[in-house]
């Protein structure tokens, strides 16, 4: 067994403790102070060199200097819950109404100070310097919180970011690795219709938004059946379908609220040119008038093929060959971390929690009775800690 490994799995009880304390006190993007100063506190109390606060809101940078001069290496974790009301009868529910760590951020933040406290206790094995990167805002799409720890400056001297997420589409305890494209790109537009309301008897009097509506809707899907190569991914969602006020009234207005999902940018680029060219058309079909907020969220996340070779390494040495999965194809959901990897070297990786029996179904992330097995807690903070170490001693 591992030094790194041994030293995780004895801080167990610590962890559990730190995971379930941040599983009962969750804060939304942007609300994370609580969650903050918990962070700060347990950093300061296994001594890292140094602590930068209010980082793009509550961030939180821990900076541990290794026993020999060398680069500058960081490992992330995501702190936001979500607005999501907890069904999980466990004695560590969620104590904030309507908020809930429903996508596992509590085990990344307490695995990554299980990974800090691991670092503090080796620094003879660190050859420069970890940033420990408390993130949050990562559900605040199309913001997300990556992207102001990055231009705060203070990871200007970082060479590679690593990170993990806890994936219940893999089994429990396996790491999760592909280099290239690993999570996708994440778009929201939404439409206004305007069309002129009428009796419901008299069509010909108006000028039906639902009709258009219905159009764009079917006409959209063909934009990644025929527009799109099979070898490609892609995907849009109308999530929200929104019209009319009686049943016999024809609705003037109507609303559509959605998300594109891709990997190719020049999927992405067409997607949304050819979304305003078919709203221009049917507007002048009909004679409706409409307008299209397009916004552009987090770009594909895209591993670096010699980071995903690294951390494949790690995780082989740590846990065996058999708890390591070469993952075929990348999962259409986004995270943020994205944009680490458009400025820095690194990679992200699952960890599968699944411990569902045979035959029936895992919950899924953003679920209101999603959890995990606690014994993923030393596996997640003994892989940051030891690709941390590998980074900088190779």
């Amino acid at each position: 067994m591992s030094k790194v490994v041994e030293s995780a799995k004895a801080m167990m009880p610590e962890l559990i403790a730190i995971r379930r304390h941040f599983h009962m006190y969750p804060e939304n993007s942007r609300c994370e102070k609580e969650t903050s100063a918990k962070v700060i506190e347990l950093l300061k109390e296994m001594g890292v060199d140094e602590i930068i606060e209010n980082v793009n809101g509550y961030g939180v940078i821990g900076v541990i200097k290794g026993a020999n001069e060398g680069g500058v290496v960081g490992i992330r974790a995501d702190m936001d819950a979500l607005q999501v009301q907890e069904m999980n009868d466990v004695e560590f529910k969620s104590r904030n109404e309507g908020c809930m760590h429903a996508c596992g951020h509590d085990a990344h933040t307490a695995g990554l100070i299980g990974a800090g406290k691991i670092l503090c206790q080796n620094r003879d094995m660190i050859n420069g310097t970890v940033k420990l990167i408390f993130q949050p805002a990562e559900e605040l799409s199309p913001y997300g919180g990556s992207k102001g720890m990055l231009e705060s400056g203070h990871l200007d001297d970082v060479q590679a970011v690593y990170g993990l997420h806890v994936w219940p589409d893999l089994p429990h305890g396996k790491v999760g690795i592909k280099a290239g494209p690993l999570m996708a790109a994440t778009d929201h537009f939404t439409i206004n219709i305007h069309g002129k309301g009428a009796h419901g008897a008299k069509p010909d009097q108006g000028i039906d938004a639902v009709v258009l509506g219905a159009q764009f809707v079917m006409n959209a899907q063909t934009f990644v059946s025929r527009k799109v190569s099979p070898l490609d991914n892609a995907v849009v969602t109308f999530g929200i379908f929104n019209a009319g006020t009686r049943y016999n009234v024809i609705a003037g207005d109507c609303l559509l609220d959605g998300t594109v999902r891709t990997f190719n940018p020049d999927t992405r680029d067409m997607i949304e040119d050819s979304m305003r060219k078919l709203l221009d058309a049917l507007c002048l079909q009909t004679g409706c008038t409409a307008e299209i907020e397009y916004g552009r969220g987090y770009p594909a996340l895209m591993n670096h093929e010699k980071d995903a070779a690294l951390i494949r390494e790690t995780a082989v040495n740590l846990f065996g060959e058999e708890e390591v999965i070469d993952v075929a194809l990348p999962a259409m959901p986004a995270e943020d971390f994205s944009y680490y990897l458009v400025e820095k070297e690194g990679c992200f990786v699952w960890l599968g929690s699944d411990t569902t029996p045979e035959g029936e179904t895992a919950w899924p992330l953003h679920n209101s009775r999603f959890n995990i097995d606690e014994d993923l807690l030393w596996r997640g903070s003994s892989l940051l800690a030891q690709v941390a170490i590998d980074y900088l001693n190779k």
